[in-house]
C-alpha cells in the first residue's frame, strides 16, 4: 500500500512529492506541509521524536474497516510483513528492479516500490481503533513456536536427499536471520478481552 513520506527540517515539516520537470524528467521535491492536520485527522501524535514519517492513508482505511469487524464479530488480524520495531521511524522507501536496488525514479512501471513497516506506528493506530496487540515477534520465533522445524522433519522423513535438501533450503529462507527470519515481523491483533497467544 502506498505511503506518504514527511521529513522534519529545522523543526519544519515537508512532504516528499514527485515533480515533472520541463524536460519530462521526474524529480523528488520537498513541499511545506502542516503535519498537525494529519495528526488531527488520525487522532495520533505521530510527529513526536520523529525526523521522518512514513504513513499510509490507504493502509489506515483498511485497518479502520477491519477493526470495526473485529470489534463487532470478534476474531483477529494476523499481520506478517517486513518492518522494524524501533519507535523512531526510518527512511525505508526503496525500489527494486530485477532483484536489485534501483533509483526510485528509474524503471517506473517495471520496479517494485516498497517500504518497511513501522510496527510501532502500526500499534499506535490499532490501539486508537480500540484493538489490542496481543503478540508481536519475529517470523523466526513465530514459526519456530508453531513447530515448523518438527513439521519439516516429518515432511522430509521418507524423501530422497534432493527433496529433503529443497525443504530445508526453503525452511532456511523463512527462519534464518540472514534472510526472512528477523526482517519479517508478525503481529496479532484482537479485541481487548481476547488473550490468544499461540505462536507468541
Amino acid at each position: 500500500m502506498p505511503i506518504k513520506q514527511f521529513i522534519n527540517k529545522n523543526n519544519k515539516w515537508f512532504e516528499k512529492k514527485i515533480k515533472l520537470s520541463s524536460g519530462n524528467n521526474f524529480e523528488l521535491v520537498d513541499k511545506p506541509t502542516n503535519i498537525n492536520k494529519l495528526e488531527k485527522k488520525i487522532g495520533i501524535n505521530i510527529k513526536k521524536n520523529q525526523k521522518i514519517i512514513e504513513y499510509s492513508p490507504l493502509g489506515h482505511r483498511y485497518l479502520n474497516t477491519i477493526s470495526k469487524k473485529i470489534n463487532t464479530f470478534q476474531g483477529g488480524l494476523l499481520i506478517i510483513d517486513y518492518g522494524y520495531l524501533e519507535k523512531e521511524m526510518k527512511n525505508s522507501l526503496q525500489s527494486v528492479h530485477k532483484h536489485k536496488f534501483n533509483n526510485i525514479l528509474e524503471n517506473l512501471g517495471n520496479s517494485d516500490i516498497t517500504y518497511n513497516i513501522s510496527f510501532s506506528l502500526l500499534k499506535k493506530i490499532l490501539t486508537k481503533l480500540n484493538l489490542k496487540v496481543t503478540g508481536i515477534t519475529t517470523q523466526k520465533n513465530f514459526l519456530t513456536k508453531l513447530g515448523i522445524m518438527q513439521r519439516a522433519e516429518i515432511l522430509a522423513k521418507n524423501l530422497k536427499f534432493s527433496k529433503k535438501a529443497n525443504i530445508y533450503y526453503r525452511l532456511n529462507r523463512l527462519v534464518d536471520n540472514k534472510f526472512m527470519g528477523t526482517l519479517f515481523k508478525v503481529m496479532f491483533v484482537t479485541k481487548k478481552n481476547n488473550k490468544f497467544k499461540v505462536g507468541f
